[in-house]
């Protein structure tokens, strides 16, 4: 095992009582990033095993939606894991030649066997760690309606929300954005006027589209652009749906403030640079793995 040890997280305040979430193994001796306030730990070795007690590992990374999908149902369902942080700029050798060959987060490592996607991995813990109850609507019907808003969403809006992040997107990019932001509210009012799926609680598609949502501060921030139609006077139910997930607990146990995701998108669109030290809000450090150059 490497020199080191285990930090055991303990959040409380859950539904069920507290979850214990085993991250990474934080090495004293670890090389350490000068510019990432020195809170994020770079590792340039493989990880132990997976510690006793974790129901499975998930390889991460802080700031990354997708990865947070994962992190938001593990929250919601109480599910103890091991996290591995991977640089995505300088990734190990040891994860793209034995665990993701596409060079992708996240990935669950379950019992020795892998599976990557987002999506996937949250259908996984949905179905293996839910209890006998689904974020999914029971009706067939219902449930390929919501596998199409997800559909859609990554059709015609990440690509234009990395665009906004990036700067001035072309007139039709910025048309096609707002089109869809009416859309997805569209979606809400269809479906009760609380969140994307029938119901007085959040579904599937709610976590997983939550993501992105979480990073509208901060990409008001980064692009001023923005604020000129991304207000809550333009889009009142959308507002209305991120003001109710906000109060969900698996989104507070899990989310970022403005600040962290600003910081990290101002620093890699300026300059490339990955700080992952940003969503240090512990104040215990972030370990990140990453092939030493």
């Amino acid at each position: 095992m490497l020199a080191g040890h285990h930090v055991l997280h303990t959040l409380q305040n859950s539904p069920t009582g507290s979850r214990s979430v085993l991250v990474g193994v934080l090495n004293p001796a670890a090389t350490l990033n000068s510019q990432a306030a020195m809170t994020q730990h770079l590792m340039y070795t493989e990880p132990p095993p997976v510690p006793e007690g974790a129901a499975l590992r998930l390889y991460s990374c802080p700031i990354c939606p997708y990865a947070e999908r994962v992190r938001l149902i593990l929250a919601l369902k109480n599910v103890p894991y091991d996290e591995v942080n991977i640089h995505l700029s300088a990734q190990p050798d040891w994860f793209t030649t034995r665990v993701n060959r596409y060079h992708e987060v996240p990935v669950a490592e379950v019992n020795g066997k892998l599976i990557r996607e987002s999506l996937i991995i949250f259908d996984y813990i949905d179905q293996v760690f839910g209890g006998g109850s689904s974020l999914w609507p029971t009706d067939p019907y219902l449930k390929a309606k919501a596998r199409l808003i997800l559909t859609d969403f990554g059709n015609n809006f990440i690509g234009a929300w990395y665009g906004m992040y990036r700067g001035s997107p072309d007139q039709e990019t910025l048309d096609n954005f707002k089109r869809f932001l009416k859309e997805l509210e569209d979606i809400i009012q269809e479906n009760g006027n609380k969140f994307f799926q029938a119901g007085d609680t959040p579904g599937a598609v709610d976590f997983l589209i939550w993501p992105w949502f979480e990073r509208i501060g901060a990409l008001k921030l980064l692009n001023p652009e923005a604020t000129t139609f991304l207000s809550e006077s333009n889009y009142p139910i959308l507002f209305g749906w991120i003001s109710r997930m906000k109060e969900v607990e698996a989104v507070k146990r899990v989310a970022l403030p403005d600040s962290a995701h600003f910081g990290f998108y101002k620093g890699y669109v300026g300059t490339g640079q990955h700080d992952y030290g940003v969503a240090d809000i512990s104040g215990k450090g972030i370990t990140v793995y990453a092939k030493e150059k």
